[in-house]
C-alpha cells in the first residue's frame, strides 16, 4: 500500500514540475513576443527626447539576468549590443 502511495506522490510531483516548467516557458515566450512587437513598432524612430535612439528592446526579466551574468558595463558595450542584435534580431530596433 505504501509503495502505491509513494508512486502516486512521485507521479504527482513529476506532473507538477513539468507543468511549472511549461508555465515558465510560456511566460518567457510571451515576454519575448511583447518585446518583439514593441521593437517592431519603434523601428525607424529617431532619438527619444534627446536621449538617443533605441537599439534594442529587452524584457525586464532577461535584462536583469544578462546584467547579473555579464555585468552592468556590458549593457553599454557596443560589441555586446551588436552580438545581442545579431542573436535576437526580432528585438533589435536600430542597428548600432
Amino acid at each position: 500500500m505504501a509503495a502505491i502511495e509513494s508512486a502516486a506522490l512521485t507521479d504527482a510531483l513529476v506532473k507538477e514540475l513539468c507543468s511549472g516548467r511549461a508555465l515558465m516557458e510560456t511566460r518567457q515566450h510571451l515576454r519575448e513576443h511583447v518585446a518583439a512587437a514593441e521593437a517592431t513598432a519603434m523601428r525607424g524612430h529617431k532619438a527619444i527626447n534627446g536621449l538617443g535612439k533605441c537599439v534594442a528592446v529587452i524584457p525586464q526579466h532577461e535584462w536583469f539576468l544578462l546584467r547579473n551574468k555579464y555585468g552592468q558595463e556590458a549593457m553599454h558595450d557596443k560589441g555586446f549590443i551588436r552580438d545581442f542584435q545579431k542573436h535576437e534580431p526580432e528585438m533589435a530596433v536600430n542597428k548600432i
